[in-house]
């Protein structure tokens, strides 16, 4: 599909023919689409979204919508081979969305660098919850549900459970699961295919121990367990 709307001025590099709508209604804007992408996602930049860049890698598929409300340079990268099945991204205001490579994102999945609407200070006025700019690194799965909000930094290796809510830092190569999402596993590694098993990194040791008592067998069954 062809661009149905961008205003004059507006910078299109495309590689690969957007499948979903697009629609540039903000000035200065940079689109970016890398070669061998399906890009079924509709594309939104609103009228009082101004110089936003969005760059979208190769051999990408995206599913969901783009859409930058408002706010002055806000910056959208999406890596090399990532997958959406069906993301929300949005832009309430101006910040950076930055994804690696390879990442997988699931189903029903929203992502802002916003709150959308402002919280204050009564005695002093100040804004207590600024934009703040969302950054996942290579090969991150996010499950089915996720919410990943403003601030969230999310390193490379790491899968996100079904439903979590991410609002802070969380480290590569774990498991993080719930509401806040916490880290239940840690030193693991996934792949997009299911084999019985990987060859293993013997700088990390023989497995953990085995807990013992309900609440140890319990948790060995959070850690063990894996996102939608």
């Amino acid at each position: 599909m062809p661009v149905e709307h961008a205003v004059p001025g507006t910078i299109l590099d495309l590689k690969s023919e957007p499948l979903g709508r697009v629609v540039i209604e903000g000035e200065g804007v940079t689109l970016r689409i890398g070669l061998d992408s399906l890009v079924h996602c509709d594309i939104w930049v609103r009228a009082e979204a101004s110089n936003t860049v969005i760059e979208i890698g190769e051999q990408c598929i995206l599913n969901g919508l783009i859409q930058v409300v408002a706010g002055d340079g806000g910056v959208i990268r999406i890596g090399d081979f990532t997958t959406f099945n069906a993301v929300g991204l949005s832009q309430h205001e101006a910040g950076e969305m930055i994804f690696g490579r390879n990442n997988m994102l699931s189903t029903d999945i929203h992502i802002d660098v916003s709150d959308m609407h402002g919280i204050y200070d009564r005695a002093t006025g100040a804004r207590l919850n600024p934009p703040l700019s969302v950054v996942l690194g290579d090969n991150v799965w996010v499950g089915t549900r996720a919410m990943l909000l403003k601030g969230c930094r999310i390193g490379s290796g790491t899968v996100i459970g079904a439903g979590a809510v991410v609002s802070g830092e969380i480290p590569a190569n774990v498991i993080a699961v719930g509401t806040p999402a916490r880290v239940v596993r840690e030193n693991i590694t996934w792949l997009r295919t299911t084999p019985d098993s990987v060859e293993p990194d013997p700088s990390f040791g023989p497995p953990p121990a085995k807990r013992r008592g309900i609440v140890g067998r319990l948790m060995d069954w959070i850690a063990g367990s894996t996102p939608q």
